[in-house]
């Protein structure tokens, strides 16, 4: 999905994976169709500014990026601004905004206590997450913006396309 350009919606959430939280960086477009995921061990500036490379790299700049008021995500989001990244890209902050990535964790957050390894913990979400992408409306309408269900499924998984 590769014209992913008008609108992000960012989040982090927490999981717990062999007794100790871990936190679970998630982007979604909007029409709700999952971007890119990604688990850390740590919630901080550095890891927020490494994801939010990694989706403008993948997907170019978007217009419009909204967050929760996370510092550590607002404070990555100006360093990128400084170093060239996001310059078109217009930051929001509201609360309800939000809602509908807040709402997108609820499959990945239910099945936490099957997470045994960092590792097979975000093997197994990239796997929900592409099977849940085969469900969801849009996907079900055939090739929006030249997307290929095969070729999501690959890209989800790591595998080369």
């Amino acid at each position: 999905n590769k014209k992913s350009f008008y609108s992000w919606k960012m989040d982090e959430t927490y999981i717990k994976i062999k007794g100790k939280w871990h936190y679970l960086y998630r982007a979604i477009d909007t029409d709700g169709l999952t971007l890119d995921i990604w688990l850390r061990k740590k919630r901080d500036t550095q890891a927020a500014y490494a994801f939010l490379k990694r989706l403008v790299k993948q997907f170019d700049e978007p217009k419009v990026v909204v967050t929760d008021k996370a510092p550590s995500i607002t404070s990555a989001f100006k360093k990128l601004k400084e170093y060239g990244f996001y310059q078109g890209t217009e930051h929001r902050t509201i609360k309800y905004l939000n809602n509908l990535i807040e709402q997108d964790h609820r499959p990945v957050k239910r099945r936490n206590k099957f997470y045994r390894s960092l590792r097979t913990a975000s093997t197994t979400i990239k796997g929900m997450e592409a099977i849940r992408g085969l469900y969801k409306k849009t996907r079900k309408e055939g090739t929006l913006f030249g997307f290929s269900v095969c070729t999501e499924i690959k890209v989800l998984l790591g595998i080369p396309a």
